[in-house]
């Protein structure tokens, strides 16, 4: 049988009484209220005061109401029962604790009430005191008139009367919940600070270390044993920095917060630490020594020290981000959050967390997926770990990342949210910047290849959504080589960034410009017709018509332009593809040109893909052929050599045109083993007809070589073995090489035809006066002809003999000056071969003798040459 009270420790103190103490005095003044006067034992001597207010209070009824006035009065549940287990009475505590009333109560037996819970420990040990009549006290449970489970100290007194039997019970509660909560908050706070990822320490003046954490033993690595007592020296590094000044904070009662200082770990390492002090006092004021709280930074100092050096931009270290912790209890609502948490968010130190104030933090756009977020933590019980922004009240956002855990009880029921709130804001600019330099192009700080896709294919998914079109624009600068070369890369990306920055003048604001590659643009905008896209690739040209100003020089350059516009069901990589094409057509055409792609370049561009797939096997197949075309002395008429030109018969389609097939082949890299397979045959050809054709001994053999060929590390390895496996006379041999190939890369190109020339072979510059070579450069290369490019030899004897008549002349008194030979390309009439004799050049090469011919009649039209003389006999 028991009874609790709702009044804390306080009011016990406040009467002189303490939970330890017990009920005392109560026990001792209650038991003589209870009996008769007439009973109680005589206390000696009466003194006056005794007697005059026993006369005051002769009437038993005005003394039973002094006592119960008496017993009311105390702030404890006070109840009395009968030995049967009655209650005879009931004070105003008891009402207040319980929920029933004196007049409800008095007189009903007291297990009637269902106040003790059946199912607390204690209950035996206390039915079992009141059956053997003696004294008991401890802790209890018990419950409310409405179901409340009540925790309570409980001191029970069996009121004596005559011979020692008992005349009644007397049941003394204290309310002992604020007690039991003011303990679990100090073991939360000693929890928390002992699970926490700081190194908490507290120092008394003298410097000595008064306490340790767990995180400081992560951190530092002595355990506590080893640390308190030893003086805080230890952890340091070398001397603190400004450690008087803070010092003097602390005298001072302010804070020194974040501190940045290197730390000693147990086993001599440096660590970087931001420590936070505090100045700790007693109960007086007066100063008891420092609390330290240090948290770990050496590796976020490593990982800036690395974006530092590889990041210009990113030189200044970031802020280090702050932990805060935050509990729920989900029972009873009540809620703690550190000071750190509030402060991440903004709010003031003890603010409740999801709340009004706080939900108003929140940046608007993040609201409702947090608000969602928490609910599903607290309803189900699980685990969120979710980032959102803090709109700071001075302007910008925080970045903070919260990790909501539910913790349960035995049946399974989410009782308490723990959870952990991170500023991680210096770490959402490091990705950001990062994320910056994975999209921009790092010399005109365009958007790049990467961010361009993504563009196109949210473009895309936006047209298809509202019925619209995306027109796509590449951009390709015309001979941007001859800048790089002439000049310097570092001219070439002035030229770049200046064009850059006129193109963003022409590009609308939902437009997206970036830098494709090398010396290629993309322009990709939405909504956009073909005649919006005519008129913008007609500004955008523009962009290239006033002169770059490089250094002291004015620079001109054109650009071509290709472009297309979406239809349904296209993807990036297709419109990509078609704008690409585009601008190769408006290359081919020209330069300097703006072409819309079409079905037929559509058409022709699956041919070059088809191609492409098939030439690799065309040599397995056989279908590779090599054609004929002889070099005849000008004056006799009289055959000097061949040029093997290579052809492709493709089955079902005839031959293919060496035009449509060698870029394909020298775009995927295929080149390289065709040129081989040419070398090879026509080396093998050539030496057939020395050996077998009345007159041909001295036939020479001119081969071409490509740009991936000149630059294959095996080139000079592979001639020598074709030399040696047909048996040719190397200097029979010449290897034609274009001018414009021969001057992307002089100095490697240099070494190599130096290299080659060692072997006996000669060297001829094809299609001389097309490119850009200087006779500085001619000088070096280990040359041995000069092919004047068809376009020259075109105009001789017509309309333009008068412009290209002197140009031919000067070519061939070069290459006399340098001690070369001269062939003239593309000879087709009787004027051109006139005007030749008349500048005096030796050989040529064109229709006007013979078309390039397949292998099986190159014998026959030597030996109709020998019939007609045209040809020299040993």
């Amino acid at each position: 049988m028991v009874s609790l009270g709702n009044r804390g420790d306080k009011d016990l103190h406040r009467m002189g009484t303490s939970p330890g103490q017990g009920d005392a005095p109560i026990r001792r003044a209650i038991p003589r209220l209870l009996m008769p006067a007439k009973s109680r034992p005589d206390e000696g001597p009466a003194l006056p005061k005794k007697r005059r207010l026993r006369r005051r209070y002769a009437n038993a009824g005005e003394m039973a109401r002094l006592q119960a006035d008496l017993l009311n009065a105390v702030n404890q549940s006070v109840i009395a029962l009968d030995t049967h287990g009655v209650i005879v009475f009931w004070n105003t505590s008891s009402e207040e604790l319980y929920g029933w009333t004196a007049d409800e109560v008095v007189g009903a037996r007291f297990s009637d009430l269902g106040v003790a819970d059946p199912d607390d420990r204690n209950l035996p040990r206390m039915e079992a005191a009141v059956r053997a009549g003696e004294p008991w006290s401890g802790e209890h449970r018990a419950r409310h008139r409405n179901g409340t489970s009540l925790r309570v100290h409980v001191s029970l007194t069996q009121v004596p009367r005559e011979k020692g039997r008992p005349a009644a019970i007397l049941v003394a509660s204290t309310d002992i919940a604020g007690r039991k909560r003011d303990d679990a908050t100090r073991l939360r706070l000693a929890q928390l600070v002992e699970s926490s990822d700081y190194a908490l320490n507290e120092l008394d003046l003298d410097g000595n270390i008064t306490s340790w954490n767990a995180g400081a033993e992560r951190l530092y690595g002595y355990s506590a044993a080893e640390m308190i007592g030893q003086p805080v020296s230890l952890l340091n590094y070398s001397e603190t920095r400004g450690s008087d000044q803070f010092q003097a904070r602390l005298e001072a009662g302010e804070p020194v917060v974040e501190w940045d200082a290197e730390g000693r770990h147990k086993d001599g390492s440096r660590l970087h630490v931001l420590l936070t002090l505090t100045a700790t006092h007693d109960e007086d004021g007066r100063r008891t020594g420092t609390a330290a709280i240090a948290r770990d930074i050496t590796e976020r100092k490593r990982l800036l020290e690395e974006v530092e050096r590889e990041r210009d931009r990113l030189n200044q270290a970031q802020r280090v981000a702050h932990v805060g912790s935050i509990e729920v209890d989900l029972l009873t609502g009540e809620q703690w959050c550190s000071d750190e948490a509030c402060r991440i968010h903004g709010l003031s130190a003890g603010s409740s967390f999801f709340e009004e104030a706080w939900q108003s933090a929140l940046h608007p756009d993040d609201r409702m997926r947090v608000a969602q977020r928490v609910l599903e933590a607290r309803e189900r019980g699980t685990t969120a770990d979710f980032t959102y922004r803090v709109v700071r009240p001075a302007g910008g956002v925080t970045w903070v990342q919260m990790r909501l855990t539910a913790e349960h009880d035995d049946a399974g029921v989410p009782v308490r949210l723990v959870g952990t709130t991170l500023d991680i804001t210096a770490t959402k600019e490091i990705e950001a910047a990062l994320e910056h330099q994975a999209y921009t192009d790092a010399l005109t700080g365009l958007a790049n290849r990467a961010f361009l896709t993504l563009r196109i294919e949210s473009a895309l998914r936006d047209a298809e959504t509202h019925g619209q079109q995306v027109a796509l624009f590449f951009l390709d600068i015309d001979r941007l080589k001859v800048v790089n070369d002439g000049m310097g890369h570092s001219a070439g990306d002035d030229l770049l960034v200046q064009l850059a920055n006129r193109l963003r003048g022409h590009v609308r604001p939902e437009d997206t410009l970036a830098r494709f590659a090398g010396d290629e643009f993309v322009v990709v905008c939405p909504d956009m017709t073909e005649r919006k896209a005519q008129r913008l690739a007609e500004r955008l040209a523009t962009t290239a018509h006033t002169p770059f100003e490089l250094g002291d020089r004015e620079v001109f350059v054109t650009m071509s332009i290709g472009m297309a516009i979406s239809t349904p069901g296209d993807t990036a990589s297709m419109l990509l593809h078609h704008s690409d094409a585009a601008m190769y057509r408006a290359k081919s055409s020209g330069r300097n040109e703006a072409v819309f792609f079409d079905e037929e370049m559509h058409r022709s561009s699956l041919a070059r893909m088809e191609m492409q797939t098939l030439l690799p096997r065309a040599i397995e197949r056989g279908e590779l052929r090599v054609h004929y075309q002889p070099l005849v002395d000008i004056d006799t008429g009289e055959a000097k050599g061949f040029e093997a030109l290579v052809r492709w018969e493709q089955p079902g389609v005839g031959l293919v045109s060496p035009d449509d097939f060698i870029p394909l082949a020298e775009e995927s890299g295929q080149i390289v083993a065709v040129g081989e397979w040419v070398l090879g045959t026509a080396l093998a050809d050539a030496q057939y007809w020395r050996s077998t054709v009345p007159g041909a001994a001295d036939l020479r053999i001119a081969i071409n070589l490509s740009a991936r060929q000149l630059q294959h590390p095996g080139l000079v390895d592979m001639v020598a073995a074709a030399l040696a496996s047909s048996g040719m006379d190397p200097a029979a041999v010449e290897l034609e090489i274009t001018e414009t190939v021969l001057m992307d890369d002089v100095k490697n190109s240099l070494d190599t035809l130096t290299r080659l020339r060692r072997l006996g072979v000669g060297v001829a510059i094809d299609d001389f006066g097309t490119g850009y070579s200087s006779l500085s450069y001619l000088r070096q290369l280990p040359v041995t002809t000069l092919k004047i490019d068809g376009t020259f030899i075109d105009g001789l004897g017509g309309a333009a003999d008068e412009h290209a008549r002197p140009i031919v002349e000067a070519i061939i008194s070069l290459a006399r000056a340098l001690g070369l030979s001269v062939i003239a390309e593309g000879v087709e009439t009787t004027q051109q071969l006139t005007v030749l004799r008349k500048l005096d050049a030796r050989l040529g090469q064109g229709y006007h003798w013979a078309r390039p011919m397949p292998y099986e009649d190159v014998a026959p039209w030597l030996r109709a040459q020998g019939r007609s003389g045209l040809l020299k006999h040993g």
